[in-house]
């Protein structure tokens, strides 16, 4: 993780030299921070191993104004320097006081278009590759999996009026899982070692500086 955040530290400082705010203000680049809802799909969401979360974000979209593109266009990178996010099962937490309980900490980089319609608003569209630690928290007695190293893909869009975001994002990751079935023959129970697709959506607000 050191790693990921030390390249996030260099983009940082390298597209905050190559990049200039825009003439009319609306295209400045934009840190910003926001808390998002997290609503998983997928495997572990059908058989009620997780159903809720939250996600936590700090990132710059910086604009990439040597291009030239039709005044109400602009592309950028969009960089999220620290991506905080955590899956649980919400009924078990209040039910029995613990859960099953997944982390994914990371960052994220990608291309992004913003479109300003008039006035103070714009509307982003990105995609962003999603390089993250998986850490589980408490674990499920049918998924079993061991902290692990993935490489996962993010796109989404923002709505920004002034300082305040508004945002519905898409994440996609595979992680190596231990599944656990009953095998009624040998009344035994047989492991099996799968690559299990998390899809999560995130809706978010935030505000941009």
């Amino acid at each position: 993780m050191k790693t990921f955040f030390s390249i996030a530290v260099t983009l940082f400082i390298t597209l905050s030299a190559f990049s200039q705010n825009s003439n009319n203000n609306v295209f400045d680049n934009a840190p910003y921070v926001r808390l998002g809802y997290a609503i998983p799909g997928g495997t572990l969401k059908t058989d009620e191993v997780i159903n809720a979360g939250g996600q936590l974000e700090v990132g710059t979209l910086f604009y990439i104004n040597a291009l030239k593109l039709p005044d109400q266009l602009k592309l950028g990178v969009d960089v999220t320097y620290l991506s905080l996010n955590g899956l649980f099962n919400k009924k078990s937490a209040s039910e029995n006081n613990e859960t099953v309980s997944f982390f994914a900490v990371g960052a994220k980089l990608g291309p992004c278009l913003s479109y300003n319609p008039g006035g103070e608003f714009i509307t982003d569209l990105y995609f962003k590759v999603f390089p993250n630690y998986f850490i589980v928290g408490q674990k499920d007695v049918k998924y079993t999996a061991e902290n692990q190293f993935k490489l996962g893909t993010s796109f989404g869009l923002n709505i920004r009026w002034k300082a305040l975001m508004i945002g519905c994002e898409f994440t996609s990751n595979n992680y190596d899982f231990e599944v656990s079935l009953p095998d009624a023959s040998r009344s035994a129970t047989l492991v099996e070692e799968r690559a299990i697709k998390l899809p999560v959506t995130n809706i978010s607000l935030g505000v941009n500086f």
